[in-house]
């Protein structure tokens, strides 16, 4: 293979990053690791009790989430894996942290819910697409990043002002309908067959 040739598929979107998973550093990769970083934080949810010390994980947490990008950029280890387990480790960490308030009774079942309604749907289409043979999009967007960012901003008020807590709620499900559109949108345009496979099988 030549330069050339691994400057234009380094450069070429999906095909970049493919290229990366298969030749490129590897797995366990800066990035990676960031973001692999959030699923034990989610598990001290579990276990701490402290406001603090709970605050700290969160804060913790978004800071990986807004690293584990830049650090793939920076040392050129973007991968498909890497976009994948970024939004994955973003919804463990979440979901550990809200099912943490559960028993505290700062967040009902509703809240609970809406505050994972994208979470909940995506990871079901992803999964069901999967099961159909077919490659679901699951890399972070402007709605999905926007959902998280707001998802740590209840987090946040739920430790220091539960009295307070609704309207994150509220806004975070806003946004999550308007990911899940998102989403869903970008999930038709998979499935539908690619208009130069269809004129040249024709």
């Amino acid at each position: 293979m030549s330069v050339n040739h691994e400057r234009i598929t380094q450069g070429s979107g999906k095909t970049g990053a493919a290229h990366e998973d298969h030749h490129g550093a590897g797995f366990l990769t800066v990035g990676n690791f960031l973001s692999l970083l959030r699923i034990p934080l989610g598990f001290m949810f579990l276990v701490v009790d402290d406001a603090r010390w709970v605050a700290a994980i969160v804060v913790v947490g978004a800071a990986t989430d807004l690293l584990d990008g830049f650090a793939a950029r920076l040392t050129h280890t973007e991968s498909e894996i890497g976009a994948l387990l970024d939004p994955f480790c973003d919804r463990i960490f979440v979901f550990l942290a809200l099912v943490s308030f559960l028993p505290t009774g700062r967040i009902d079942w509703a809240g609970f819910l809406i505050l994972i309604l994208r979470d909940i749907f995506t990871g079901g289409v992803f999964l069901v697409g999967r099961l159909a043979g077919k490659e679901m999009p699951f890399h972070s967007k402007i709605g999905g990043k926007l959902t998280t960012a707001l998802q740590v901003v209840a987090l946040l008020t739920l430790i220091f002002y539960p009295g307070y807590v609704k309207l994150p709620i509220y806004v975070t499900g806003i946004v999550s309908v308007y990911a899940i559109i998102d989403y869903g949108m970008a999930g038709i345009r998979k499935w539908q067959p690619d208009p130069k496979t269809v004129v040249s099988a024709g």
